[in-house]
């Protein structure tokens, strides 16, 4: 037999006091005497008193929670990203309901349906590689709850955003590429629809024609689903069709294995014959020695969730605006030093 949840009224007529009385104790009002307040909190954890969350956003028009929607919550990046989030929600007394959209523009548009009928007090996503219009977005914005955008976003929405310098990185990457003595460097990259995307390649590009190099059309892969598998297909492709690259960055770390895949198979020799290198530092590149990017999550974690408690706590004061988080090379096995 399910056992009926107790409310505030079980507690005051056990105790012979008001409802009023017993709510204010256990919020630990001074006007309620120490040894009424002491009496009701002890009967409470007797009988396993919980506030009723629903009752207490009607009152307060607040829920005490947010909401997080990610592409990949098993992805390093997000899942550390997400970590620190929930670490900062719980400095300021909230729940984080965490939501993954396995890249499904349908699921990230169904989750924010289900929040904005929980009525959450923000929202804070990153954008699936299959989305493509932003109409569930702007419904957020529409219904006034504070939002914040990140790492995947889109130039076409006005919202608050916490991206790393993709560009800037991507850069860096190839220049590291070159100074390895690299000179045909191929990008496997994903949906043209994606900041990140548009940015890596941005640096790839500028770093190849700061140091006058041609860029190969051919050279440039572009794989829709970010997989290893996808990745692999089109190294193997390339390999087999054109004269080899001597370098293969990859804009994901995935990307940057499923090449290594295909390179080894054709018996060539990393880094020595074809330097690789990814993004992200995921726990994968780790374990294979791959070079990539350090994102650093944590930070951009903590700042998107400042951000929105700026948002919630002080609505007419928020500003929108753009956080921009620097990234940093890490050398591994697959690329020249």
């Amino acid at each position: 037999m399910i056992q009926k949840a107790v409310t505030i009224k079980d507690l005051a007529e056990k105790l012979h006091i008001s409802v009023s009385t017993v709510s204010r104790a256990l919020k630990d009002n001074p006007e309620i005497s120490q040894q009424t307040r002491d009496a009701v909190k002890k009967l409470a954890k007797e009988l396993s008193y919980r506030p009723n969350p629903i009752a207490v956003a009607l009152k307060t028009q607040k829920s005490y929670s947010i909401g997080v929607i990610v592409p990949q919550i098993v992805n390093t990046f997000f899942a550390t990203v997400v970590k620190k989030i929930e670490e900062v929600a719980d400095e300021h007394g909230y729940n984080v309901l965490v939501s993954s959209s396995n890249e499904s523009f349908k699921k990230e548009k169904k989750s924010v349906d289900i929040f904005l009928s929980n009525r959450v007090d923000g929202i804070i996503v990153s954008l699936s590689h299959d989305t493509s219009s932003y109409e569930h977005i702007e419904q957020i914005q529409n219904y006034g709850v504070p939002l914040v955008l990140f790492d995947r976003t889109a130039k076409e929405l006005n919202v608050t955003k916490v991206v790393a310098d993709d560009a800037d990185a991507a850069y860096k990457i190839v220049q590291h590429l070159i100074n390895g003595g690299a000179k045909k460097i191929a990008i496997i990259t994903g949906p043209e629809n994606l900041s990140t995307g548009k940015n890596r390649m941005k640096g790839y590009l500028k770093a190849m024609t700061v140091n006058k190099l041609s860029i190969d059309t051919d050279y440039i892969l572009r794989c829709n689903n970010f997989s290893v598998e996808e990745a692999h297909d089109a190294m193997k492709e390339l390999l087999r069709t054109h004269d080899r690259p001597d370098a293969v960055f990859g804009i994901n770390d995935d990307m940057a294995i499923g090449a290594i895949n295909a390179i080894k198979e054709k018996a060539f020799e990393i880094p020595k014959d074809i330097s690789v290198f990814g993004f992200s530092n995921t726990k994968r590149s780790q374990y294979m020695s791959v070079s990539t990017i350090n994102q650093h999550p944590d930070k951009i974690g903590e700042i998107v969730a400042n951000l929105l408690f700026e948002q919630i706590l002080d609505s007419k004061h928020a500003k929108i605006r753009e956080e921009v988080v620097n990234c940093d090379l890490i050398i591994r096995d697959s690329s020249n030093r």
